[in-house]
């Protein structure tokens, strides 16, 4: 078997399986994973009936449903199998004092949950989030925590806690599942930065950079998840689509109703940098309007470069338009100043 789990010989067919699932052999061994919820289990799924008359499928549920099933795997230890659900690290914990229907209910609906262990936290220069870096930055941070895991150290910060990870409306909140308190509240517009790894191994593994509320510190968080990564990364994107779409209908500053065609995750990047623009309200600024010219095509700086050389070397500088430029979060509008 192998570590990859995209690759052929990983992922097998198995006739007798419900739709969605997927039978998964990697060094873990075998177990079958629910591809719409990310749900993963070690007993080979059944079709039953539900009390509600419909056919269903055993085990798929989502994340929050597989809460109440880890105490039960807590009498395993690590040596005699591997970890059992995506909740596996919660297994060497004493059994929960909530359970899986609890969880599943108090959840609201279309909120996303994810099972992940907390790598720590590392100090982030504001520097290396600048376009064409914070990647790198990223996946280093990701490469150092994964890589200190159990090493104590000043940096590696918050380092083992299993947590349940609450993707909903325009938050994401870390909760103990050992008693559901609070454990961090992170508003989704306020991340800078988020990835997934990128080195063999690593997809598991997920990151998000954010301003320490009492310090101002860039700090990037690493968390290990028991599924690929890459779900909470489309989750995430989706989350950022809905906010800036429902803010462009919403704005009442435009001359007339903005709308905003829907962004599919295909259409993002596995990491984002999430736009200042998005927080800020309208601003306003003096300028000369030039003029304007047809272009070849619409994108490039090179295609802007050359039409402001060629604008600027125009003669007739005194007719030159005073304007003011106001620019929203969702439009930028040219009017002549009065």
């Amino acid at each position: 078997c192998t570590d990859n789990l995209w690759s052929d010989q990983s992922l097998e067919t198995d006739p007798d399986l419900p739709p969605g699932w997927r039978k998964i052999c990697d060094s873990l061994g075998t177990y079958y994973w629910h591809v719409p919820t990310g749900t993963t289990q070690w007993q080979h799924p059944a079709r039953t009936t539900s009390p509600g008359g419909h056919t269903e499928a055993d085990g798929e549920e989502t994340l929050q449903g597989r809460v109440g099933n880890v105490g039960r795997a807590a009498k395993h230890s690590a040596k005699e199998r591997p970890i059992p659900s995506p909740m596996a690290s919660l297994s060497r914990r004493h059994s929960l004092s909530w359970h899986g229907d609890d969880f599943q209910h108090s959840t609201e609906p279309g909120s996303k949950c994810f099972a992940v262990r907390s790598l720590g936290w590392v100090e982030i220069p504001e520097e290396d989030l600048a376009p064409g870096k914070s990647s790198i930055a990223v996946n280093n941070c990701i490469q150092q925590l994964s890589n200190s895991k159990g090493q104590s150290s000043a940096e590696n910060q918050g380092e083992g806690q299993d947590l349940v990870m609450i993707l909903k409306k325009d938050t994401m909140s870390l909760v103990d599942p050992l008693d559901r308190s609070l454990i961090h509240r992170q508003p989704i517009l306020n991340i800078r930065v988020w990835g997934v790894g990128c080195n063999n191994g690593r997809d598991r593994d997920f990151a998000f950079v954010a301003s320490d509320k009492d310090t101002c510190v860039l700090k990037c968080h690493v968390f290990h998840c028991n599924v690929p990564a890459k779900g909470i990364a489309k989750a995430l994107h989706e989350m950022c689509s809905k906010i800036v779409a429902e803010r462009a209908v919403a704005s009442s500053r435009l001359p007339r109703a903005a709308t905003l065609e829907p962004i599919s995750a295909e259409d993002l990047p596995l990491q984002v940098d999430i736009l200042e623009a998005v927080r800020q309200s309208m601003q306003t600024y003096e300028a000369l309007y030039i003029g304007s010219l047809p272009v070849p095509r619409a994108m490039g700086m090179d295609v802007l470069n050359e039409a402001i050389e060629k604008l600027t070397r125009r003669p007739g500088r005194e007719n030159w338009t005073p304007s003011l430029i106001y620019v929203s979060d969702t439009a930028m509008r040219v009017h002549p100043a009065q």
